[in-house]
């Protein structure tokens, strides 16, 4: 078994690692900051002791110190964020200008629109989690009474 003086290894001090725990807000990378700040302080001797206070793998441990000792501090304490789910629709041009000008008065309408024009076919459902995820809204007129004149209204207008 290799013996490592963590310690030494560590090139931040206690003071910078408490400063950057202080300042951590990801519970993650709380966790990750803590193991190192218990290593090199020497309030734990082995990555397995550290690991064990926090409920976490010796292997887990053994994977983040790998990391930090080749990639550094920043690389140790980044963490993954993916880029979501990719959408075929998500930089249509003609679909943003439809958008923007006339807008869809229901989500139905919004998906037939995309299919006759990309080909694209969407659940309401999917085109409704999609709006809302990119916070689009539909546009809808006000409803108007079914009795209404337009010829007398335009004259009212003229007024």
């Amino acid at each position: 078994m290799i013996k490592i003086d963590y310690p030494k290894q560590i090139k931040e001090s206690v003071e910078e690692l408490e400063s950057r725990l202080k300042k951590e807000r990801h519970p993650k990378v709380y966790r990750r900051l803590e193991i190192l700040l218990w290593l090199k302080s020497g309030k734990v001797k082995t990555m397995k002791a550290a690991c064990d206070l926090k409920g976490m793998n010796k292997s887990q441990g053994n994977k983040i110190w790998r990391k930090y000792r080749e990639e550094g501090l920043e690389s140790y304490l980044s963490m993954y964020k993916g880029i979501g789910r990719y959408s075929p629709i998500k930089d249509k041009k003609e679909l943003q200008d439809r958008l923007s000008k006339e807008g869809f008065s229901t989500i139905n309408e919004a998906r037939l629109w995309i299919l006759e024009t990309y080909g694209i076919s969407y659940t309401e459902n999917g085109l409704g989690n999609f709006f809302r995820a990119n916070r689009i809204k539909l546009k809808t007129g006000r409803s108007s009474h079914p009795k209404k004149d337009e010829k007398l209204r335009s004259a009212y207008k003229k007024i």
